[in-house]
């Protein structure tokens, strides 16, 4: 009888733990795959409440309906490489000058003086693995194995066409060759070229990512380490190329449904060949044992292209260069079987900013002391569905640099209240959770004074942009003589203290 109890509180010590808390197993470090998509519209997913109905995203769906679904998730910028700058540093970019995505080619990056949460997870104890886009800096001193990434495959530069058969392969690539367009020559092993060994003309590139990130986890998974994949697809990121087999797959599988237009096809195939990818990493984090204890977060990095692309945002204003909601509100999902996730939509704003702490805190790593961040640690209020932003508000700004003066187009979000201007110093105000699609703009609104007075201080810690986009944009030029930033057209007509300048 002794024997039998003895055995019974025995089990319940495994079971809850020796602190007598049920929450050990959610305690326990997962491991974390980071999949961040480009240029992925608002509408592009299956799961999504105003879903086109020529996307077909079963296995990203499988795994949002699973998780917690995020209905007001903002990047911090609406162009690719501020946004992952925001994301790898948890600041706002323009606090250290990476307003402007670099130009294919550039010699600037991120300053190294930014320790990214890669290096804080990778001094924590977990392996760190990077596939696919980096667009944070070419040059040696930038790149992702001396920015916290164990291993790296992919492109150092902003996208890349995706078939085989239009790259430049090694043996014909000479990288003092700049005339050659960077989305074509060849893709990096950590500081090598790949090997293109077994390579044909009729691999595609988001297979191939794919492929590696399936070996990644197959290696990484046999550790007793965490490990942290940050799976960077360039899908559906212009040049819009997709594999023939799947557009006619969709075309079967959605039938009348599947998109008439040729231009929307290729850019649904696009994105339904990520979701091939997804079935598979799934697949083997289930094989090799590890998928409960591992947290998948999705999301793109920002809002759809719609001028020359053939990306949705419905029902959102806009898109991708705008801070209006088309351009920095993306769809986010988490998905962590073992980590008392809730399976619902939370309804709050979060912030790419909020990566930095959380991510840290899962990996019980520790942020540098001199280290500045500007988002939080979400994840207790996410699983108590509460707002964890309650009147905190964020900030946007895209810097439009024109030849009669110069724009900066800003807004500020608090909780579901938003006030924007085109920089004009005309500020709109939005109730977002009655006007989503910001089609009414009123004058007038609550707490103005008070928010573009902070966002006026806001924009006050900014630096100059420390590189301007490709020179055809004409930015650098712009901006040197309208005067950037121009603070004081920004906020003419509001009662502030004289702007900053």
């Amino acid at each position: 009888m002794l024997r039998s109890v003895f055995v019974v509180l025995s089990c319940l010590v495994a079971l809850i733990g020796c602190n007598g808390s049920t929450e050990q197993q959610v305690d326990k470090r997962p491991n974390i795959v980071f999949v961040l998509l480009d240029d992925l519209g608002y509408a592009d997913l299956g799961y999504m409440p105003n879903s086109e109905p020529d996307i077909y995203t079963p296995s990203i769906d499988a795994l949002a309906n699973q998780g917690t679904r995020f209905s007001q998730a903002y990047v911090t910028h609406p162009y690719c490489g501020p946004s992952r700058a925001g994301i790898m540093t948890g600041r706002y970019q323009h606090e250290f000058g990476s307003q402007f995505n670099l130009a294919d080619y550039s010699t600037h990056g991120i300053p190294t003086s930014e320790t990214y949460f890669s290096t804080v997870l990778q001094q924590a104890g977990y392996s760190t693995g990077l596939v696919g886009k980096w667009h944070l800096g070419e040059e040696p001193e930038y790149r992702p194995n001396v920015r916290g990434f164990d291993y790296f495959y992919g492109m150092l530069g902003g996208g890349h066409v995706y078939h085989t058969k239009d790259f430049v392969r090694v043996k014909d690539h000479d990288p003092a060759d700049k005339s050659v367009w960077l989305y074509k020559i060849p893709l990096m092993e950590n500081d090598e070229y790949a090997s293109e060994e077994g390579y044909d003309d009729n691999l595609y590139i988001t297979d191939m990512l794919t492929d590696v990130a399936i070996d990644y986890i197959d290696r990484e998974s046999a550790k007793p380490n965490p490990f942290f994949l940050f799976m960077s697809y360039n899908a559906p990121h212009t040049p819009e190329q997709a594999k023939i087999e799947d557009e006619k797959a969709l075309q079967q599988i959605l039938g009348d449904k599947a998109a008439s237009d040729p231009k929307r096809l290729t850019y649904t195939a696009m994105v339904y060949a990520v979701d091939r990818g997804m079935q598979r990493i799934v697949e083997k984090l289930k094989q090799t044992g590890v998928y409960e204890d591992t947290l998948i977060v999705f999301l793109s990095d920002n809002g759809g292209r719609i001028n020359h692309a053939s990306a949705r945002n419905t029902p959102l204003k806009r898109g991708k260069t705008s801070v209006y909601e088309g351009g920095i509100r993306v769809p986010m999902f988490w998905h962590w079987p073992n980590g008392n996730l809730p399976q619902t939509a939370y309804s709050h704003p979060v912030s790419a900013l909020d990566f930095y702490p959380t991510f840290t805190a899962l990996a019980q790593g520790k942020v540098p002391q001199d280290k500045q961040l500007d988002g939080k640690d979400i994840l207790s209020a996410v699983r108590a569905n509460k707002n964890a932003r309650e009147n905190e508000a964020l900030y946007f700004m895209m810097h439009l640099p024109t030849n009669d003066g110069g724009l900066n187009q800003t807004a500020v979000v608090l909780n579901e209240q938003k006030w924007f201007t085109d920089g004009t110093g005309n500020w709109q105000y939005f109730d977002l959770s009655s006007d989503l699609a910001e089609q009414n703009p009123q004058n007038t609104g609550p707490n103005k004074q008070v928010l573009l007075g902070e966002l006026q201080q806001w924009a006050c810690g900014h630096i100059k942009p420390q590189w301007f986009d490709t020179p055809r944009y004409g930015f650098e030029d712009s901006w040197n003589k309208n005067n950037m930033p121009n603070w004081s057209k920004t906020f003419a007509g509001v009662s502030l203290e004289e702007p900053c300048n």
